[in-house]
């Protein structure tokens, strides 16, 4: 292998999987575990999450070299003046895209009047572009992710248990956020922080 072909080759053993998030307190965590293994009695073939993994993503950074990560740390220094802790509450649940062709079950989230998190959202897209991160095409719909399907049919049930059972809405504060490491492992995925971002405090 010539010269380049090792410096590529040691790039890619370097990649670190990494994304901007949101964690959740433990009191909401059980809350959900309590939900969860109710949906799993009800739907098995779904692949629910982890409850422990529960976050929110506000930008999936796919794998990127370490000198780009450090680049991402770096620049995110800036979120803490973005906004001030902000309330965020968890409450309602649902699929994505439709009833009729569900993929994603989630529960969703209800962010404060002042927009604070799709100010924190949009300000990472437009301080990450330099880096060669595009802007979300989509338009950002914060949730919870509690489950991937494999297939699309035989959910009523699920959607029969949202109904009657909704998630009672549960407040809490977003203090920071988090530069987090995602490594795939076959018991499921490991997430560590590489870096957090302390929100302005006056």
């Amino acid at each position: 292998m010539n010269y380049i072909g090792n410096i590529i080759s040691q790039m890619n053993n370097n990649l670190i999987r990494c994304f901007i998030a949101i964690s959740l307190p433990t009191n909401i965590l059980d809350e959900i575990g309590s939900y969860l293994r109710q949906l799993k009695k009800i739907a098995p073939t779904v692949r629910w999450a982890k409850v422990a993994g529960l976050h929110l993503t506000l930008k999936f950074l796919a794998e990127q070299p370490e000198p780009i990560v450090k680049s991402i740390e770096k620049e995110l220094i800036g979120i803490s003046g973005v906004s001030q802790p902000f309330q965020l509450t968890v409450a309602g649940a649902g699929c994505f895209p439709n009833q009729k062709r569900p993929r994603v079950f989630w529960l969703g989230l209800e962010h404060d009047q002042n927009n604070s998190l799709i100010r924190l959202h949009d300000w990472i897209d437009t301080h990450l572009e330099p880096l060669g991160f595009e802007p979300e095409k989509r338009r950002f719909s914060p949730h919870l992710t509690l489950g991937r399907v494999k297939d699309q049919s035989g959910y009523r049930p699920v959607f029969d248990y949202f109904a009657q059972n909704p998630f009672l809405p549960m407040r809490f504060m977003v203090r920071e956020i988090t530069l987090m490491r995602s490594e795939l492992r076959s018991e499921g995925a490991k997430y560590t922080p590489l870096y957090r971002y302390p929100l302005a405090m006056t």
